[in-house]
């Protein structure tokens, strides 16, 4: 018998639905079940409807944020971005907390909206929207349209849960838009050979741990990816070569800009893109044993094993997990797991498309056909897998572990769980026994819906603590999150901004203590100090907070604040008192007479040193002189909430 010519092999690979995910000819999709004759008839109507049920949690999200002024991270970073908007030089003048990434959205909303929130929040909204599309078109490209849909809508309603996506203006959603978008121009490049997708996936790939270090995850997936094509020989060496140069020039046109204007701004280069994983690491290595670094030193005693994956961390990170006793770096744990139970329905779907991948390849290599047929899409889920592992990964490093920290895992498994649907769906097409397959999709689908109850309806325990809410039982849900925002809410830190707004002019500086930079954007002032707010005052050494303290007052002889906000915000660990500006005893305040507060101050040191730790007590002497400044120049207002207002004398 003769071989197939190369035009009957094409012929054959075109009708194939396993091997390049098409539709298989008509005489066998009329045994289709209805489901698939509507996503093969009718692609209009099926867009419109995953169109719709996208974006009803989508816009339900946005609502939410664009109803919820950020106290936390999204103030500290509109305020940031109108200091630099305004004048004030990175690392000089003004101290941003956020990366660069962030910072610039942070700039680009203001500039366009004002000193706001609003600006920022829709470039996030519009990212978002943008990843959504991009990821539904690179799914369907690469699974179809089942898997498209079920992907895009459970990374819609994850992504805009209250329970996780916090004020719209964080780090999490934008590194996400981007880590989204990148994978999605990649996969598309894999699939279409166009050299402008590949550089796309450059340019949002490198951009993405502009906003967090643990954007690097779609960064790693993408490198070993691109590897092991060739080693696989499913890519030829040279293509490898090509696919490397097209994704660094997409890096490059993005990083070589913001260098060059930081060096215009003479930034310093912690700054600088990338500083984390390239400047830190080598000032680690070529840094003296004798000779510390101050401006990350840590405490002493830990009970923390220092490995070397942990030295090279940010000093907060590092001192997070340093400072934390034995019971509660157990809480740390079990808050992670409480989280991951949270999430029963994406990492269910992902380990599913992982399980199941494994499973072929074992059955391949022991199956006594030789040449057993693989489907084109198989070799991605390697790259979602990777992906999607370091994601679920990073939520690790830091004992913080905030909501907003377990964003990002969301939609990776989104894209990953597209290959677990792929696989029923192909199985449902083409088995003898469709009722039973019929079946078992509809008791998945009902129990997708059980696994994600909670993120509409609410949860009855606090994934932090893991103690049951009372009054109301359930929060943190979408009907919860209405029902706060149709309230309207005023919230003491809201409050304080508002009279100050009202009592100063826009000339007059303010000074908030803690972490609740939210009050800046409320009242619409600013700092006269370069870091304009605190929030690791309790994992800093007493040295480094000593120098804060002494860098905070040389700010306010040049130009006093008009108004001093003490937060009392608890920051991490937890278990310790704020650092307060004005003692207060049983009685209320002190009064502003020395030998009292001198004796006080004795007392208070003492159980701290007793009760919390001997750093803390040392801690606690290093805001000596900023107490003293505040009582001795300062009065009383009142207090909103538990934030007490402070006016000049």
């Amino acid at each position: 018998m003769s071989k197939p010519t190369q035009k009957h092999k094409r012929s054959r690979n075109l009708i194939d639905p396993h091997k390049h995910n098409v539709s298989p000819p008509a005489h066998q999709a009329d045994h289709w079940p209805d489901s698939a004759k509507l996503l093969s008839s009718k692609p209009v109507l099926v867009f419109i409807i995953i169109a719709i049920l996208a974006a009803i949690p989508f816009c339900m999200g946005k609502y939410f944020e664009f109803n919820s002024p950020g106290a936390f991270d999204s103030g500290a970073y509109v305020y940031s971005a109108k200091r630099i908007l305004d004048g004030a030089k990175i690392g000089i003048d003004e101290k941003p907390s956020a990366q660069m990434g962030t910072l610039l959205v942070n700039m680009l909303g203001v500039k366009m909206f004002g000193f706001g929130e609003t600006g920022p929040k829709l470039i996030q909204a519009i990212l978002q929207a943008a990843a959504l599309v991009l990821m539904f078109i690179a799914i369907r490209k690469l699974f179809g349209t089942l898997p498209a849909a079920v992907g895009v809508i459970i990374a819609s309603i994850y992504l805009s849960a209250p329970l996780m996506a916090k004020y719209g203006n964080v780090k999490e959603q934008h590194m996400i838009a981007f880590m989204v978008m990148g994978i999605s121009c990649f996969v598309l490049y894999q699939l279409t050979d166009r050299f402008w997708l590949a550089c796309l996936a450059g340019v949002f790939l490198s951009f993405a741990p502009l906003f967090k270090e643990t954007g690097i995850s779609a960064i790693s997936a993408v490198g070993l990816f691109v590897i092991a094509q060739p080693l696989l020989k499913h890519r030829s060496w040279k293509k490898t070569g090509a696919d490397i140069l097209l994704l660094a020039a997409g890096a490059v046109v993005v990083i070589s800009p913001i260098c060059l204007w930081l060096s215009t701004q003479k930034a310093p280069l912690n700054y600088f893109p990338y500083y984390s994983f390239v400047g830190r690491p080598l000032a680690k290595l070529i840094q003296s044993p004798q000779e510390p670094n101050t401006a990350e030193a840590t405490v002493q005693s830990t009970p923390v094993k220092q490995g070397l994956f942990m030295k090279f961390m940010p000093a907060y990170v590092r001192d997070s997990w340093k400072i934390l006793k034995p019971e509660q770096l157990e809480q740390a744990k079990l808050r992670v797991f409480r989280w991951y139970r949270l999430l029963t329905l994406p990492i269910a779907l992902a380990l599913g498309s992982i399980i199941i991948r494994i499973i072929f390849l074992i059955s391949r290599r022991s199956s006594n056909i030789k040449h057993q047929a693989s489907r084109s899409y198989d070799r991605f889920v390697l790259l979602l897998a990777v992906w999607w592992l370091l994601d679920m990964m990073f939520v690790w490093i830091s004992p913080r572990s905030y909501e907003q920290y377990y964003l990002p895992l969301n939609a990776s498994a989104a894209m990953l769980g597209g290959y677990l649907i792929a696989i029923y769906h192909n199985k449902l097409k083409s088995t003898a026994y469709k009722p039973a397959w019929v079946i078992t999709g509809i008791v998945g689908f009902i129990l997708m819906i059980i696994a994600s109850q909670h993120i509409f309806f609410g949860i009855t325990k606090s994934a932090h603590s893991g103690i049951a809410y009372t009054n109301p039982k359930k929060r943190r849900g979408y009907s919860q999150k209405l029902n706060e925002i149709s309230r309207n809410p005023q919230y003491p830190w809201m409050m304080v901004g508002q009279y100050i707004n009202k009592n100063s002019t826009e000339n007059d500086k303010i000074y908030v203590w803690g972490w609740v930079p939210g009050i800046y954007v409320a009242a619409q002032r600013l700092s006269p100090t370069p870091k304009a707010f605190e929030g690791t005052m309790h994992t800093l050494t007493p040295q480094v907070l000593s120098e804060r303290v002494d860098e905070i007052l040389q700010a306010f002889k040049k130009e006093p604040p008009k108004f001093i906000v003490d937060t009392h915000k608890r920051h991490f660990p937890w278990d310790r008192p704020p650092l307060e500006l004005w003692p207060q005893a049983q009685k209320g305040f002190l009064p502003s007479v020395p030998q009292i507060v001198s004796q006080y101050d004795q007392m208070y040191a003492n159980m701290l040193r007793e009760q919390i730790e001997p750093a803390e007590a040392l801690r606690y002497q290093a805001m000596k002189p900023f107490r003293e400044y505040v009582m001795k120049n300062y009065k009383i207002v009142q207090p909103f909430g538990v934030n007490i207002l402070f006016q000049r004398k």
